[in-house]
């Protein structure tokens, strides 16, 4: 890998997921010294699959052998979307490294191990088993400190908390907790071997894989929940959003199993597909997770007083599953933060991640309320859907796949800077075009939503 000259900052990053990953291969390339602590105790395995946009996977051709590794990993789909009873409503939309209205999807654990893998051969440290507590800063000596249950004390010049939903940053920056509110919905999400779905004989004639084939995505929604079905040669996904009772967490841990799920589709009233059953019920027993969807107000705050924590990823700003972007925004706080470290230099690591946050919050912003967007779409009944199908099925404009977070910071840099230190105005235009940021609260669209009004601003979302 081409570095850039050695900066001599030293990075402590928490959390190794994709976020925490990304920005420490990052920093290396800029030249600062980057090591990441992780809670777990391995690479994390879980999960299914994440949509990543081009506006961070661009930055791969950077990475020697990178960009054809995460090629070979993604999926490569056809998505066709149906109502729930099976009824064609539109589609197929070929999703590829060059769509501009979806993110292309890949499987959440492989893409960590390869960046992983990737952050090894560079010989950045990641030390496993290391649960980030507390965070402290001192401005006599001019570090910050991350501290673990365990009493152990890691310092850095800056310390980045990419350590998810649950950070205990908060403490230290803004000192202000932004409560989960509830969306009234969870989700069930299950990924495995699709051999199993193979050996089913009603199944393997319906999801026929041959070499060179798309792989198969379904959609099937309706008022009363959605089913995406995705179906490669070797591993196959689906998610169920339906109405959450109370049983959901945010986080990873409550397993259930097939008949759970079956109960819920019979609670809808609807007469789902036959596909979708049949799908759920190859499910290996307690392999159902229920995750818990929540929103959270936008939170400007994301550096300490002395300016040397950071915090990134959903540690910063977490994200719906509609939303399609959330993985990619995290990993497009590592490329600004580490190009912005570069610029500032080691004597003004304050005044980088504040240039950074002001370069990030607003567009981020933007990014979950377009989460909010989405989920009104596609909570259209079919009928509505089939009226234009491919508005239903896009995610993204290209306001969001077609940036580039790194020649951003180089473009603006000066003009914030001057905006940080001097108080001269400055215009972030990373944001939809034709659309001038407003501060948004949940509560607000909330209520729109229960008025029946629906989120519609000015500018180029779409």
């Amino acid at each position: 890998m081409k570095r850039e000259a050695l900066s001599h900052i030293d990075v402590l990053i928490v959390g190794a997921g994709l976020g925490g990953l990304y920005a420490a291969i990052e920093c290396y390339r800029q030249g600062h010294s980057p090591r990441v602590v992780e809670s777990k105790h391995e690479v994390e395995g879980i999960g299914d699959f994440v949509g990543i946009g081009q506006s961070v996977t661009n930055q791969f051709q950077k990475w020697p052998g990178m960009a054809e590794t995460y090629s070979s990993i993604i999926y490569r789909p056809a998505m066709t979307m149906y109502a729930y009873d099976g009824t064609f409503v539109g589609g197929p939309f070929h999703l590829s490294e060059e769509s501009h209205y979806r993110p292309v999807p890949v499987s959440r654990p492989r893409l960590i191990g390869a960046l992983y893998d990737y952050a090894i051969s560079l010989g950045i440290p990641v030390l496993f088993g290391k649960r980030v507590i507390d965070y402290e800063e001192s401005d006599e000596k001019g570090r910050a400190c991350a501290i673990t249950d365990k009493g152990e004390r890691f310092e850095a010049d800056v310390v980045v908390a990419a350590d998810g939903i649950g950070s205990k940053v908060g403490r230290i920056i803004g000192g202000k907790e932004f409560k989960a509110i509830s969306s009234g919905q969870s989700v069930y999400r299950v990924t495995y071997p699709t051999k199993l779905l193979q050996e089913d004989r009603f199944l393997a004639e319906q999801y026929v894989l041959r070499d060179g084939d798309p792989d198969y995505c379904e959609v099937y929604i309706s008022r009363k929940g959605q089913v995406i079905i995705l179906v490669a040669p070797d591993i196959t996904t689906w998610l169920l959003t339906h109405e959450d009772k109370g049983q959901a967490e945010e986080n990873w841990s409550t397993r259930l199993n097939a008949s759970d799920v079956l109960k819920t589709l019979e609670e809808t009233e609807l007469e789902w597909d036959k596909k979708v059953t049949a799908v759920i019920k190859l499910t290996p027993p307690n392999t159902v997770v229920d995750y818990k969807i929540t929103w959270r107000d936008p939170d400007p705050e994301w550096t300490s007083p002395g300016g040397r924590i950071v915090k990134i990823g959903d540690a910063a700003h977490s994200f719906i599953p509609n939303s399609s972007n959330g993985a990619t925004q995290a990993m497009e706080d590592g490329l600004s933060l580490a190009a912005c470290l570069r610029l500032a230099g080691k004597s003004n690591i304050a005044l980088a991640t504040r240039i950074h946050t002001k370069l990030r919050f607003e567009r981020v912003s933007c990014a979950q309320k377009n989460g909010f967007k989405n989920r009104e779409k596609w909570e259209k009944d079919s009928v509505d859907a089939a009226k234009n199908p491919y508005a239903t099925a896009q995610s993204i404009g290209r306001w969001l796949s077609r940036h580039d977070p790194e020649q951003y910071v180089y473009d603006n840099w000066q003009a914030c800077s001057n905006h940080v230190t001097r108080g001269t105005p400055f215009k972030n235009s990373n944001l939809p075009p034709g659309y001038e940021y407003e501060p948004w609260t949940m509560e607000g669209l909330l209520e729109m939503q229960k008025n029946g009004q629906v989120a519609v601003d000015p500018g180029e979302w779409d």
